[in-house]
Formats: structure tokens, sequence, C-alpha cells
């Protein structure tokens, strides 16, 4: 079975490089990545954009070569991957997301390094708002062609 976790993360833009080098690298079973966005959104809208990923992914759908730039871009609402990196980046403004997606005993590691430290704040049980499902429907509508 696969799932996604996602966690507040207070790390600094500098350090955020080598944090997610050392957590893809410790997890590689999992698809795992870093964004700012102004607003985090629940933890279940989060959940279903990463099933868009790990969905794409099974099925040869991806928006991008990699499903870490993919989960990227559904995040960011975006198919231009400068337009992700320079709005959801990392290094740009906002609160930064840690979003992890894959096999659930990937996701149990992943969890275990994170609930004993106090960088991090997982996201759990919050309903989707109307602005939650909008992250989420325009997410979805990136995969379609037109």
């Amino acid at each position: 079975m696969k799932g996604v976790l996602a966690a507040r993360a207070r790390i600094e833009s500098e350090d955020a490089d080598g944090v997610l080098l050392s957590l893809r690298k410790r997890h590689r079973t999992i698809v795992i990545q870093l964004v700012r966005l102004r607003k985090v959104p629940e933890s279940q809208a989060v959940q279903m954009i990463g099933q868009q990923t790990l969905r794409a992914a099974e099925t040869g759908a991806l928006l991008a070569a990699k499903p870490e730039v993919d989960l990227l871009l559904r995040l960011a609402g975006t198919t231009q991957i400068s337009v992700a990196i320079k709005e959801s980046g990392y290094r740009a403004k906002g609160e930064l997301l840690l979003v992890a997606a894959g096999p659930a005993r990937g996701l149990s590691r992943l969890r275990k390094d994170l609930v004993g430290d106090p960088v991090y704040e997982l996201l759990e049980g919050e309903t989707v708002s109307a602005s939650g499902l909008g992250l989420v429907e325009r997410a979805a509508l990136l995969g379609t062609r037109s």
C-alpha cells in the first residue's frame, strides 16, 4: 500500500538542499520534496495531490521526468518547472512543507525520523476546505490533455 506524509519544516533556505539530499539518500524507496507555499494546505489535500503523483508514476503520466518534480509541479499548480521553482521551490517565500509519497514501509521509517525532530511538525487528520479541494482539482487538471 502506498501513501503520503506531510510535515511543516523549519529549515533555513540555505540548509534545505543538504537536508533534502540527506533525506532522499536515507529513504530511497519514497519520493521526497520540499516546497514553500504561501499557505500550507490541509494534510488531506496534500495527500490527494501526492496520490495523483503516485498514480501518474504508475501509469506513465508524470508531468515531468521525475516524480519529485511532478509533485512540485502539482503543488505549485503549474506545468512550467521554472515557474514552480520560482514560486514554490524551497528558496521561495512562504511556509516550508516536506511532502513524501510512496510505500507505507518507507513512509513509516521517515515518520519515525521526523516525530522526534523538533524541526518537523507532522500534518494529520484535517478535513479538506474548499480552497484545499481547489488545489487538488487544479493539480489533477494539470495532467489532462486538451
